[in-house]
């Protein structure tokens, strides 16, 4: 039995949920496109820790391909070791988010800001410019009480 055979027989069993024969064959078309993305191969001899990683890959999404693509954007260039830790890192964060997710916040007040935040701007204040004729005299040219610039927009 393969294992696209047994996932949808799984699912059949804990959804009662009969699939047909065509659904069956977008499940499975399905089901391969997601081995294929985990790296999965039918028949491969994989040691418990490949299996472990699998899953992992497989809850997160982090593999070797993100990782790749992550330095490409960023333009660095990661040894293979400092891309092991990077994965590990991503997956303890995401774990991390995954943790902060399950906790209860319905009686959390909603807010923009950690702490008690309130307006700091200053009250407007009418106060008396600088003279006109104080800035115009720093004008290389200037025309009816104006700055003359270059026209730059024709």
């Amino acid at each position: 039995m393969t294992i696209q055979e047994k996932l949808i027989t799984y699912i059949e069993e804990n959804t009662g949920i009969e699939l047909t024969e065509s659904l069956a064959e977008d499940v499975t078309l399905r089901l391969n496109m997601i081995l294929d993305l985990i790296g999965y191969s039918e028949g491969s001899a994989e040691t418990a820790a490949e299996s472990k990683k699998v899953v992992n890959v497989a809850e997160t999404g982090i593999d070797d391909n993100l990782i790749k693509y992550l330095e490409e954007l960023s333009r660095l260039s990661l040894t293979p070791e400092e891309e092991e830790r990077a994965k590990d890192d991503l997956t303890k964060i995401l774990g991390y988010i995954d943790m902060l997710n399950e906790i209860d916040t319905t009686d959390v007040e909603d807010m923009s800001h950690p702490f008690p935040y309130t307006n700091n701007f200053r009250d407007d204040e009418v106060k008396p410019s600088t003279d006109r004729e104080l800035i115009l005299k720093n004008a290389p040219q200037q025309k009816d009480g104006c700055f003359k610039v270059p026209t730059t927009v024709e």
